[in-house]
């Protein structure tokens, strides 16, 4: 898992227009993804891996605050792994994205989705997400519809955004 402050892409913002002609989901109006092309990072930052939620508050510090509405911080978990606990106040389940292991979206950054694959682009979230179940039937039908790409060998990502108040003492449990 890892955090990030990220940059939230979204109708208005430089770039959407070319984006939108490229992805052909008229009906997004923001993006959150793992996708760094799509969520920048603030300060060029990059991510603090973390080998567990215990360190969470420790990987915030050496990470750019949140400064403005434009920005959130990024929490990213393997969902097939992993998920966060329900008491874990101040984190809320943006959705799923499915990626690479060049954290290139295949969900938001590689084209428009077709064939098998089209009806998941209805039941997208008002983020461009999948829910855990369409992530991981979208995720089995990846190789057949794009055989031999890359994109299609993917990792479901729970991503989440994290408050400001999930850095109080005693918000996560250590584990």
């Amino acid at each position: 898992m890892w955090l990030s402050t990220r940059f939230k892409f979204r109708e208005g913002d430089d770039d959407w227009a070319d984006y939108q002609r490229f992805i052909q989901l008229p009906q997004l109006k923001e993006v959150r993804s793992l996708d760094a092309a799509l969520n920048k990072y603030v300060d060029h930052c990059g991510s603090c891996e973390l080998s567990s939620l215990a360190r969470l508050s420790s990987a915030r510090g050496a990470l750019p605050p949140v400064v403005s509405e434009a920005q959130y911080l990024l929490l990213v978990m393997d969902a097939e792994k992993e998920q966060l606990p329900a008491d874990a106040a101040g984190c809320r389940l943006l959705g799923h994205d499915l990626s690479d292991e060049t954290r290139t979206s295949s969900l938001l950054n590689c084209g428009s989705w077709t064939g098998r694959l089209a009806p998941f682009v209805g039941r997208l979230n008002g983020y461009g997400l999948l829910s855990h179940d369409d992530a991981i039937a979208a995720k089995a039908l990846l190789p057949a519809e794009w055989p031999g790409d890359p994109h299609a060998e993917v990792t479901v990502w729970a991503l989440y955004e994290v408050a400001a108040s999930a850095f109080l003492p005693g918000s996560l449990p250590s584990r």
